[in-house]
C-alpha cells in the first residue's frame, strides 16, 4: 500500500515533467488574436442571390477610339472602382483617359487652363463619362459638352444618392433631372431594403440579356428621353410620394446621352451580382460604338492613331518638302503616323500642301466645300478675299477617308498657315465646320 501511495503522489510530478519536455521541444510560438473589428449590423450585407458568371464578348467587335472620364470636378469616385468597367472598354479596342486628377480649381488662374484642357480632350474623344461631379459644371464647360454631343459623341451621366454630387447643372442641358431621393423596397430586395431589384426593362440593346439587376443605392430620375429600367410597384422613393414606378436609367434628350442614377452596380464586387455584369458590358458596347463627327476644328483627331491608319502627306511641288516633313513630325508627336507620298491613294487619309497654282490637283475637294480660287478667293460666306498673303484650309470627309487641303499664295503664307494649324490658332479662321480662311495683313504675321 505505501508503494501505491508513493506512485500516485509521483503522477503529478511526472505529468509536469512530460509537459515541460513537450513544451521546450515542440512549441514554436503562440497565437495572439487580433482584436475584433467593430462592425455594425448595417455593414453585414451579403447578396441574397449568387453572382452569374458570363462571357463578355464585344457586341460590335474591336473599334478604335477614345473614352474620356471626367476627373476635373472633385468627382466622388476612385479609379480603382472603375477597374472592371475600364477593362471592358479597353477589351473593345478603345483607349481610356482620365480628364483631370480629382482636384477642384483652387485659384482663378486655373480656370482657363482647365477649360483649354477640356476642350482639347473633347476634340479627341469619341465618348465622355461624367460620374458624380462635386463641383458644378460652369456654363462654358457645359457648352463644350453640348458641342461634343451635337457632333455625335456619346455621353454617360452617372449620379448616386449615396455620395456627394452636383451633376444636374450639366444633366439638365440634356433633358435629365436626377432627383434628390433614394429608392427602397421593404418587401423585395437583395438582403437590404436599399438594395432594390430591377426586373422590368424597355427592349433595347442596352437592356439586352438582362433579367434582374441590383442597385445598392439608386435614385430616381426624370428625363425627356425614354426610360430603360423600371422599378416594381412596391418600390418607394424617400422623397417623392407616388405609387407609380420609378426609373433609375433613361435616355437623355437624344440617344447620345445615357443617364443612370446609381454608381454601385459597376463597382467590384457589385458588378458581378445577378445581371449587373451584363449591364456593364452593354454600356461598354454602347460607349465604344460612337459615330461622332470630326470637324476641321478637331484637327488632328479626324486622323486615327496606329500603323494601319497612317496619313499620306502630298505636296504640290518639290520645294514644299520641308514643310511636309514639319507636319509629319508634328503628327508623330500626337501618335499619328504619317509619310510623305508621291501620289494620292484614295483609300488612305491624306493631307495636301500646295500653292494656288496647284489648286487643280485638289479641285474636287474645293468644289465640294464651295471654295473658289481665281482672281480672288471666295466661299459662300466670304465671297471676295484678295489672293495676296491669303491661305485656305478645307477638310473633305468621305465615307472612310479624310482629306485636309492647305493652299496659299506663297511659301511664306503657307508656312504661316501650317504654323497656325499646328498651334491651334487656325480655329479663329474658321468660316464653317470644314473651311478656314486667313489673310495675313503683314509679312511678320506669317510665321517662320
Amino acid at each position: 500500500m505505501p508503494g501505491k501511495l508513493a506512485a500516485i503522489a509521483l503522477l503529478p510530478l511526472l505529468a509536469a515533467a512530460a509537459f515541460a519536455v513537450a513544451y521546450f521541444v515542440f512549441y514554436r510560438g503562440g497565437y495572439d488574436p487580433q482584436p475584433s473589428p467593430a462592425v455594425t449590423f448595417d455593414h453585414i450585407e451579403t447578396s441574397a442571390v449568387p453572382p452569374r458568371v458570363s462571357s463578355d464578348p464585344p457586341a460590335g467587335g474591336l473599334r478604335q477610339g477614345l473614352l474620356l472620364i471626367d476627373a476635373q470636378h472633385a468627382n466622388s469616385f476612385s479609379e480603382r472602382e472603375l477597374v472592371n468597367f475600364v477593362s471592358r472598354v479597353a477589351d473593345r479596342g478603345y483607349d481610356v483617359e482620365m480628364l483631370g486628377d480629382f482636384t477642384p480649381i483652387q485659384h482663378p488662374s486655373q480656370v482657363q487652363p482647365r477649360l483649354s484642357q477640356m476642350a482639347a480632350k473633347l476634340r479627341q474623344a469619341d465618348s465622355f463619362v461624367v460620374i458624380l461631379p462635386q463641383v458644378p459644371y460652369s456654363g462654358t464647360e457645359a457648352a463644350l459638352v453640348e458641342g461634343f454631343v451635337r457632333k455625335g459623341g456619346r455621353l454617360l451621366l452617372v449620379s448616386d444618392p449615396g455620395r456627394p454630387q452636383s451633376i444636374n447643372e450639366l444633366a439638365q442641358r440634356f433633358g435629365v433631372d436626377f432627383q434628390s431621393d433614394y429608392l427602397y423596397n421593404t418587401r423585395e430586395n437583395d438582403a437590404n431594403f436599399k438594395r432594390i431589384l430591377v426586373r422590368e426593362f424597355q427592349p433595347d440593346q442596352l437592356t439586352s440579356g438582362l433579367e434582374t439587376i441590383t442597385f445598392e443605392y439608386a435614385g430616381s430620375l426624370q428625363s425627356s428621353g425614354e426610360g430603360l429600367a423600371f422599378t416594381s410597384a412596391n418600390t418607394r422613393s424617400s422623397v417623392l410620394e407616388s405609387t407609380e414606378t420609378y426609373t433609375p436609367m433613361a435616355w437623355g434628350s437624344s440617344r447620345n446621352v445615357l443617364a443612370i442614377s446609381d454608381f454601385t452596380f459597376m463597382v467590384p464586387i457589385n458588378d458581378s451580382l445577378m445581371d449587373n455584369g451584363k449591364l456593364v458590358s452593354n454600356i461598354a458596347d454602347y460607349l465604344t460604338s460612337s459615330e461622332r463627327e470630326f470637324h476641321l476644328s478637331d484637327f488632328p483627331y479626324f486622323y486615327r492613331t496606329g500603323q494601319a491608319d497612317s496619313v499620306d502627306i502630298l505636296i504640290g511641288r518639290p520645294d514644299l518638302l520641308s514643310t511636309g516633313q514639319q507636319i509629319k513630325t508634328a503628327l508623330a508627336n500626337r501618335r499619328i503616323n504619317a509619310r510623305v507620298a508621291a501620289s494620292e491613294d484614295f483609300s488612305r487619309d491624306s493631307l495636301f500642301l500646295g500653292l494656288y497654282d496647284d489648286a487643280p490637283q485638289v479641285a474636287q475637294y474645293l468644289a465640294v466645300a464651295g471654295v473658289r480660287i481665281d482672281d480672288t478667293l471666295g466661299t459662300a460666306s466670304v465671297p471676295e478675299l484678295p489672293l495676296e498673303n491669303s491661305t485656305v484650309m478645307v477638310l473633305d470627309q468621305g465615307q472612310d477617308r479624310n482629306m485636309l487641303v492647305l493652299l496659299a499664295d506663297s511659301p511664306a503664307s503657307l508656312n504661316g498657315a501650317v504654323s497656325r494649324l499646328l498651334s491651334g490658332e487656325f480655329r479663329g479662321d474658321l468660316v464653317d465646320d470644314f473651311v478656314a480662311l486667313r489673310r495675313f495683313e503683314e509679312v511678320g504675321q506669317m510665321g517662320p
